[in-house]
């Protein structure tokens, strides 16, 4: 056999030895597409279901993540790392995908929206390149890393943020901070440190997902993976739970909260909902008890290991529903095998229903399909839905998968052409 015929046929082998479980990969993924779409697009926190919704916040995207990480392990060989001229490409593939990713993120950050949605895709072209040297790592390895990672990550972040002159929180990269170093310096820390998805807390997730990839998809059991889950989310969400309030550091944060508050001249504020609301990627460092709450994109060691534990719970459900309710489940499915595009064709839809508004000072945007609400939700989600199946039913990659894998495959065979 060539090498360009072995390059070619692994991935193949992969997916068609798995199908189930390569099904229940993509069904996860659409879940969290729509719980994308639950976070963006859903009722504000004083509209009806957003309790129930709020359940995605941070999940979806660390599912998200864990599945990329899933991804890159297949992209590289799976069980078995691939070596020689076959690593090679796969270095360039994975390397081509992360610049194009990035450069996507910067082009979607320009459809600005009444929404304020923050694009993860320039982060993900960062995970993937901080992910190249690790991937000829074993599993044990690559797991006993994330783990260590998740836990000192968030540590050494709030360390290395609270000696930084200007602590931020939020935000994604933009084309304008490639015209000066200022600038060029304020998308390093974002991408690293102090944006909504930074590395230094989300590589944890695309570890895991690499972790849980070089096991082995033919090898993986749905028990095994969910019961995993199940225990990092105890672990996680329960151990910040104990120290928060048998603990006592709720309190402590609350004291700190009223304290800083009655300072400023604010009486009139719940510091319980300043505590539990989502975080913009990395906590206060005003004081160490904020790294044991475990709230939506915190970025703690315990929202971490919680929103981890989540992900392959989920995975873990789904390798167990797929094989049996694989036709009901399919529309869940197509929509995950098009992730990228319905991310796209959410930020244009958005773009387009919910413009800025013409008063700056706005505060309440219109209801119905042009602000947040079920309404919205429901077009988004049901739509894509649906789009996804009917395309699915004729062509096996949604657009952008299509154009993305083709560009990354003639780049790969420009720069590490095959002998046959």
């Amino acid at each position: 056999m060539g090498a360009a015929t072995a390059v070619e046929k692994s991935e193949s082998e992969h997916a068609g030895n798995s199908l189930p479980r390569i099904l229940a990969l993509d069904a996860a993924r659409g879940i969290a597409v729509l719980g994308m779409f639950a976070v963006h697009v859903g009722p504000p926190p004083e509209g009806p279901g957003f309790h129930w919704l709020s359940l995605f916040e941070g999940r979806s995207a660390a599912l998200f993540a864990v599945l990329a990480g899933v991804s890159l392990a297949l992209l590289s060989g799976g069980d078995h790392p691939y070596t020689g001229i076959a690593a090679r490409r796969s270095v360039i593939r994975i390397a081509s995908r992360a610049v194009l990713i990035f450069v996507l993120g910067l082009v979607l950050a320009q459809l600005h929206s009444g929404i304020g949605i923050m694009i993860i895709l320039a982060y993900y072209g960062v995970y993937f390149l901080l992910a190249l040297p690790l991937l000829r790592l074993s599993a044990r390895t690559l797991a006993l890393l994330a783990l260590v990672w998740a836990i000192a990550g968030p540590i050494v972040s709030f360390v290395i943020r609270s000696h930084m002159e200007q602590n931020q929180f939020g935000g994604h990269p933009v084309f304008e901070m490639f015209t000066s170093l200022s600038g060029l310096r304020e998308m390093a820390e974002m991408l690293l440190l102090t944006g909504t998805y930074p590395a230094i807390s989300w590589m944890p997730f695309v570890l895991a997902g690499l972790a849980m990839g070089r096991l082995g998809i033919r090898s993986l059991r749905a028990v095994p993976v969910a019961a995993s889950g199940a225990l990092l989310a105890l672990l996680g969400y329960g151990g910040s739970w104990l120290i928060q309030h048998p603990g006592g550091g709720r309190a402590h944060l609350v004291d700190l909260l009223t304290q800083g508050m009655a300072e400023a001249g604010v009486t009139d504020f719940d510091p319980g909902l300043i505590i539990d609301v989502g975080g913009f990627g990395s906590v206060s460092t005003t004081s160490w008890w904020w790294l044991t709450v475990a709230s939506p994109h915190s970025g703690t060691p315990f929202e971490v290991l919680g929103a981890t534990g989540t992900a392959f719970l989920v995975i873990g459900v789904l390798m167990a529903v797929t094989r049996f309710a694989e036709l009901p489940l399919r529309p869940l499915i197509y929509a995950g095998s098009c992730a990228l595009s319905l991310y796209i064709l959410q930020m244009i839809a958005v773009r387009v229903l919910v413009p800025m508004p013409v008063d700056p000072d706005a505060q309440v945007l219109p209801g119905g399909l042009h602000g947040p609400g079920w309404e919205l939700l429901a077009l988004l989600a049901i739509g894509s839905l649906l789009l996804a199946t009917l395309w699915r039913s004729v062509f096996r990659r949604g657009p952008a998968e299509w154009l993305l894998h083709k560009v990354t495959l003639w780049l790969t065979d420009v720069l590490a052409p095959v002998r046959a």
